[in-house]
């Protein structure tokens, strides 16, 4: 739960750390950290493959983890970009049912390869009529502004929708679902 900085946020570069020292975040050339926060990475993992699994891997497990995806669950992914695509990933080795929903139909093939069940292009309206109710989790990693009513439509009795993109303009909901 470090992510939620209760206990006041370290900015990794360009700022002071917790130990009065400048951080240099990726241009480091050592660093030192608290063993509970260090990662071995396997010699037969390339470091370009390593990389987003410490960035958008965090970023899209830590929220299936809390919402527990996992077999039984039904997860939407909006967007198939860098987070969609590890998104997929994680949800489906967590044993979920996962969707994804995309502007782009030309994405359909990569999703599937990457192991979503079914590829739906969010701009045909009759998608969300088709899929009302389906989803326990809709995680948004779209960049810009949504329509949070539609997506709203989605969930479950108890469902959850995650945006992890931060949008232009403040989110705006209507109310009436």
């Amino acid at each position: 739960m470090e992510q939620y900085c209760t206990d006041g946020r370290t900015l990794t570069y360009n700022a002071i750390g917790r130990d009065g020292q400048p951080t240099y975040g990726g241009y480091s050339q050592k660093i030192v950290v608290d063993e509970a926060f260090a990662v071995l990475i396997p010699a037969a993992l390339p470091m370009q493959n390593a990389a987003p699994l410490l960035c958008a891997g965090i970023t899209m497990y830590s929220p299936l983890r809390h919402w527990r995806a996992g077999p039984g669950k039904r997860v939407a992914i909006i967007g198939f970009g860098g987070l969609g695509h590890v998104g997929v990933q994680i949800a489906r080795a967590m044993g979920a049912h996962v969707v994804v929903l995309d502007l782009a139909a030309d994405k359909r093939g990569d999703a599937l390869r990457l192991g979503a069940d079914t590829f739906h292009v969010s701009t045909d309206p009759g998608i969300f009529a088709e899929l009302t109710g389906a989803f326990d989790i809709v995680i948004s990693t779209v960049p810009g502004n949504i329509d949070l009513d539609a997506y709203f439509g989605l969930l479950a009795r108890d469902g959850v929708l995650v945006t992890l993109a931060i949008p232009e303009k403040p989110l705006s909901l209507s109310g009436s679902r």
